[in-house]
């Protein structure tokens, strides 16, 4: 998290992109956001369930079928418990960074060893309070559903460099902050937020990752192969969320992504890895790119039937879902690349 401090000091986006946030209208307090009477009506009545930020933001299925399933009319009673690799190492992910944040230990440090020994101990500390975690991890490699693709060794191996690279941007914050910097005591992780769900449409509490209402920044933490640009739909909805909440009182204009690759695309190169941080405005554009796919999103959780099949060429994500099984008792077939 520190590595978030450092970016946003470094940078101070709110000087350099200043028109970018000037002229945003379609804030969460003002009810062009909000959703239609229909669809506010249903949430009222309980006919259908409020979807959260990750219902909307994290897109998978072409054709929403998994959404249907687990929010819609005629939803599956119960869930498959298939798990895969990268689902459960982003949950190691942002425990280790919630652990490095709150990270206490006197830094008084006058060398690169003396930081390593260090960053080693709590590594040590974090590996051996989650080894139940890491040993599931480990069993999921070889599994089909995983595609191979896990290498939890490595991943551990990433995860102590970047808090190696925590601590010394931590050290480094200490010495170059001054009045009027970002610090560690304005972010809050794991705010609760509480939207007028019938509002705007959005799960009550809602919780990103971190929040920084006093710089007017939401961000969240991701993992995967590459960097995707839906993930900053993430923070629109958290900004959203906190705006309805409080109303006028308090805008989000900024968003931040920590992004840890936890897997590498390439199989012949391992390289050495660190966490990539995206700053970016939280502009009308999008905002309105999340609301329309809420929008959508509760469209397609209203009607009676479920989905179709997403095309034959365009199945990649069936292989990590909940629901492979039961499309596949319905008539789905995936060729072995998406098995």
């Amino acid at each position: 998290m520190f590595e978030v401090i450092n970016a946003w000091n470094l940078v101070c986006p709110s000087g350099e992109l200043e028109n970018a946030i000037s002229n945003i209208n379609l804030r969460a307090y003002n009810k062009e956001t909000y959703l239609t009477g229909e669809f506010a009506s249903k949430l009222s009545n309980n006919e259908i369930r409020p979807l959260s930020v990750s219902n909307i933001a994290d897109r998978y299925c072409p054709t929403r079928r998994d959404l249907y399933f687990y929010k819609g009319i005629n939803r599956l009673s119960r869930l498959s418990s298939d798990e895969h690799w990268g689902g459960k190492a982003g949950y190691i992910v942002e425990d280790y960074v919630k652990c490095i944040s709150e990270h206490e230990e006197n830094l008084a440090l006058n060398n690169y060893s003396s930081l390593v020994e260090q960053g080693n101990t709590l590594h040590d500390t974090f590996c051996g309070e989650k080894t139940e975690s890491i040993s599931n991890l480990r069993n999921l490699e070889g599994s089909t559903l995983s595609g191979n693709e896990g290498d939890t060794d490595w991943l551990l191996t990433l995860l102590s460099y970047t808090g190696r690279a925590e601590l010394a941007i931590k050290i480094l914050h200490s010495t170059l902050k001054e009045e009027g910097s970002l610090d560690m005591n304005h972010v809050q992780v794991n705010q609760h937020i509480e939207p007028n769900i019938t509002e705007i449409g959005l799960n009550s509490p809602a919780k990103p990752d971190f929040i920084v209402p006093q710089f007017k920044i939401t961000g969240d933490i991701k993992t995967g192969v590459n960097f995707e640009p839906h993930y900053q739909l993430t923070c629109a909805g958290y900004a959203l969320a906190y705006e309805n909440w409080m109303k006028d009182e308090s805008d989000i204009n900024w968003g931040i992504i920590y992004f840890f690759p936890t897997r590498n695309p390439s199989a012949y190169v391992r390289p050495i890895t660190f966490t990539q941080i995206y700053i970016f405005p939280i502009d009308d554009y999008l905002r309105q790119w999340f609301l329309d796919l809420r929008d959508e999103a509760y469209n397609i959780i209203s009607k009676e039937n479920h989905p179709s099949f997403p095309a034959e060429d365009n199945r990649t994500h069936c292989r990590y879902c909940k629901f492979k099984s039961h499309c596949i008792s319905e008539g789905l077939e995936l060729s072995d690349e998406y098995q």
